[in-house]
């Protein structure tokens, strides 16, 4: 069970609006018809937990979730950090989220490219016949 309440009908975004991605892809959430959730982590900070149930979905470690690489994050060593410390981290250091994460229902997607909430957000057609 998530610590983030989720719901078919709601598109909730986790970004940060610091960041090129994070602003195309609340552009393209807000185009859509549907209830949208977004969650800014650059103006308000998401409970430990939260992170760790996105992790977990995710099924990345967060050295693969964060942009460890990126100029403006904080010198992580190894990358070989305790779950505590990537929080604590990512608590202070929002740039550190530079791909947003997408949420609807039980899926949930980390963004290379804000094109890929249209195939993400498409209403599922199981059960239609193909034309």
């Amino acid at each position: 069970m998530s610590v983030l309440a989720t719901d078919d009908n709601q598109l909730t975004l986790i970004y940060n609006s610091e960041t090129r991605l994070g602003k195309q892809a609340l552009g393209y959430l807000q185009g859509a018809d549907r209830a949208i959730q977004e969650l800014d982590i650059s103006k308000t900070k998401l409970a430990n937990t939260v992170w760790v149930s996105l992790q977990e979905k995710l099924a990345k470690p967060f050295n693969e979730m964060l942009a460890v690489d990126h100029p403006d994050a904080p010198d992580t060593g190894s990358g070989d950090l305790h779950p505590d410390d990537w929080l604590k981290m990512l608590n202070e250091n929002p740039v550190l989220l530079q791909n947003p994460i997408a949420i609807a229902g039980n899926k949930t997607l980390q963004l290379s490219t804000p094109s890929e909430l249209v195939q993400f957000f498409r209403p599922n057609s199981a059960g239609l016949p193909k034309l």
